[in-house]
C-alpha cells in the first residue's frame, strides 16, 4: 500500500490560473511561493476557481513558524486586517481583505493557523495535524493554490461534517443532514481520495479518533442511516475529541444555543446584518463638492460597496440631524419664517465678501450657531463608530477651503472693524468654538468639476447657487491637505472607481 507523502512539499507542476481569476490572487500566490511559505487553500477545494475569482473565501492554512513572513506579504500587498463582532472570532483564525483594483471586489483570505472545526457558532474543537496536513500540500494538476492530498482532506472533511450536523440542537434547527454542496464535495473527495491511504491518514494522524469511528462517521454523512444512529455516532465522535474541545460539551452546547438564538435574533428579526471591524483603525470619509458633481451616488456607491463587509456608518454632515434643542428653537423660528416674521434667518452670505453692513442680525446668527452645534453632536457620534474601528462615509464636511458651505457663518464677521454688542460677540464666539472641535476627516475625497457642466446637470436648480459652489470648490486650493481630488466630469463609473481605489489605499 502507497502511503501519503507527509515529510515535504512536492515541487509544484506549471500553474494553471482559472478564467476570471483576480490579479490579486494572482500576486498574493506568486508572493507566498516566492518566500516559501507554507501553506495550502485547505478545504472546499471543488470550488477552487470560485475561490480564485473572489466569490469565495480563501480558506488557507498557514505554518505558524511562516507567519511573520506570511503577515509581511498581506501588508505589502494591501491586505487589511478586520474583526468580526464577539464572539464570531476564534484561536488561530484571522480575517485579512485586499481590493482587487480592476474589478473593485474585495479579496478575502479566511487564515488559519490551527485546524479549528466544529458548529459556526463556537468552532470548539482543534485537529492537531496542521504539519502533515501542510506537507500533503501540492499542486498536482496546476491549482493556482496549493491543495491538501484528498485523503487528508476527505479525513477531516468527514470530522468536520459530524461537528456540524450529528448533535441534537442541530437537528432542531434543521441542519441535522449535509447540505447540497456539502455532499458534491463529499462526492468529489470520494472520486480522488484512496480510502486506504485515508484509513491510514486517521490511523497515524487522528489516532484519538480511530479508523472505526471514523468509518462510522462516513456512513452516517454518506448513507440514509436513522436519525437516532447519526445522533450516537455524534457523540461519540464528541466524546473522542473532548481533550481536543477548549470547552466541555455541556457547555458548548449551551453556548451554541445561546449564539444562535441571540444571533438568529439580530440578524431575521431585527435585520442587523454581521459586519466586520478593521483592527488597526476605521476612518471618516469626506466627500464634498458642489452641487451637480455627483456626491450622492459617489456617497451611495461607497457606502453600498464597503458595508458588504465592513460596519459603515452613512451620514449627511452638510443636513445634520436636529437636537431637541434645534428643535424647540429652530420650531417656532420657522413658523415665524412661514408667516413673514424673522425673515432675516433666510439670509444667503457670502463670507468672502461681505461687510459689517450684510450682517442679517442676531436671530440669523442663533439659527446658523444651532446647526454647527448639530453638526458637532454627529461629528462626535461619527467618530465614536471610526475610533471603534467603522467606516464613516459623510455627505460634505466643514473644511476651510469651503465657505459657502457647511462651515461657521458668522467668523466672518471678526474682520469687520464695526463695533458688535455682547449678545453677537457671545454667537460668533460659541460657533467659532463648536466648528473648533470638527477635526478634518481622516480620508477627504474632492469631487471637482467645471462649474457649467454643473449647472448644466442640475437643471432643477437655480444656475447662480450651482455656479457658486462649483466655482469654489474647481479653485480652491488642495495642495497643502491629503485630498484626492476627483474628476468628476467623468462617468459615474470611473469616478467610483477612483473613490474606491483612493479609500482603500487610506485605511
Amino acid at each position: 500500500m502507497s502511503k501519503v507523502a507527509i515529510t515535504s512539499i512536492p515541487a509544484r507542476t506549471p500553474r494553471v490560473v482559472p478564467l476570471g481569476t483576480l490579479q490579486g490572487v494572482v500576486d498574493l500566490c506568486d508572493a507566498l511561493e516566492a518566500a516559501h511559505v507554507r501553506y495550502c487553500h485547505w478545504k472546499s477545494n471543488d470550488m477552487l476557481d470560485r475561490s480564485a475569482r473572489g466569490e469565495n473565501d480563501l480558506d488557507l492554512l498557514i505554518h505558524r513558524a511562516d507567519g511573520q513572513a506570511f503577515a509581511e506579504i498581506l501588508a505589502r500587498l494591501g491586505f487589511r486586517h478586520a474583526q468580526a463582532p464577539g464572539g464570531r472570532e476564534h484561536p488561530g483564525v484571522s480575517h485579512h481583505y485586499s481590493l482587487d483594483a480592476e474589478t473593485g471586489r474585495f479579496v478575502h483570505i479566511h487564515a488559519h493557523f490551527m485546524l479549528v472545526l466544529g458548529d459556526d457558532t463556537t468552532k470548539n474543537y482543534r485537529l492537531p495535524l496542521e504539519v502533515p496536513y501542510l506537507a500533503s500540500s501540492s499542486s498536482p494538476n496546476g491549482e493556482i493554490f496549493p491543495i491538501p492530498a484528498a485523503e487528508f482532506e476527505l479525513a477531516v472533511f468527514v470530522v468536520r461534517m459530524i461537528l456540524k450536523h450529528a448533535t441534537w440542537d442541530a437537528v432542531l434547527i434543521g441542519k441535522g443532514k449535509i447540505g447540497a454542496n456539502e455532499q458534491r464535495e463529499l462526492g468529489w473527495l470520494l472520486d480522488r481520495a484512496d480510502l486506504d491511504e485515508t484509513r491510514e491518514v486517521v490511523r497515524r494522524h487522528l489516532a484519538g479518533i480511530g479508523v472505526d469511528l471514523w468509518e462510522r462517521c462516513l456512513a452516517a454523512i454518506s448513507t440514509g442511516q436513522p436519525l437516532a444512529k447519526r445522533l450516537a455516532t455524534g457523540q461519540a465522535l464528541l466524546h473522542a475529541l473532548r481533550p481536543n474541545a477548549r470547552r466541555h460539551p455541556m457547555l458548548d452546547m449551551s453556548l451554541r444555543a445561546v449564539r444562535r438564538g441571540t444571533w438568529g435574533t439580530r440578524r431575521y428579526v431585527f435585520n442587523v446584518p454581521v459586519r466586520k471591524r478593521l483592527t488597526r483603525a476605521g476612518a471618516t470619509v469626506a466627500i464634498v463638492g458642489g452641487d451637480g458633481a455627483g456626491k450622492s451616488t459617489a456617497v451611495e456607491g461607497t457606502a453600498a460597496w464597503l458595508s458588504k463587509i465592513f460596519v459603515v456608518r452613512q451620514t449627511h454632515l452638510g443636513k445634520p440631524r436636529p437636537s431637541l434643542l434645534t428643535l424647540g428653537v429652530k420650531g417656532p423660528m420657522y413658523v415665524g419664517r412661514r408667516v413673514g416674521l424673522l425673515p432675516s434667518t433666510r439670509a444667503v452670505i457670502d463670507p468672502r465678501t461681505a461687510t459689517a453692513d450684510d450682517f442679517p442680525g442676531n436671530a440669523w446668527a442663533l439659527w446658523h450657531l444651532l446647526t454647527g452645534r448639530d453638526r458637532l453632536r454627529d461629528y462626535r457620534g461619527l467618530r465614536r463608530v471610526s475610533d471603534a474601528g467603522g467606516i464613516v462615509i459623510s455627505d460634505r464636511w466643514p473644511l476651510p477651503q469651503i465657505s459657502l458651505m457647511d462651515g461657521p457663518r458668522t467668523t466672518w464677521l471678526a474682520r469687520q472693524p464695526t463695533r458688535k454688542g455682547r449678545v453677537t460677540r457671545l454667537l460668533m464666539e460659541t460657533e467659532r468654538r463648536t466648528y473648533a472641535h470638527i477635526a478634518p476627516p481622516d480620508v477627504l475625497v474632492v469631487l471637482r468639476i467645471d462649474p457649467e457642466i454643473a449647472v448644466a446637470r442640475r437643471i432643477d436648480e437655480e444656475s447662480t447657487y450651482v455656479r457658486a459652489r462649483n466655482t469654489e470648490v474647481f479653485h480652491a486650493d488642495w495642495s497643502g491637505t491629503d485630498a484626492v481630488v476627483v474628476d468628476a466630469s467623468q462617468p459615474p463609473e470611473a469616478v467610483l472607481a477612483e473613490i474606491r481605489r483612493a479609500v482603500w489605499d487610506r485605511l
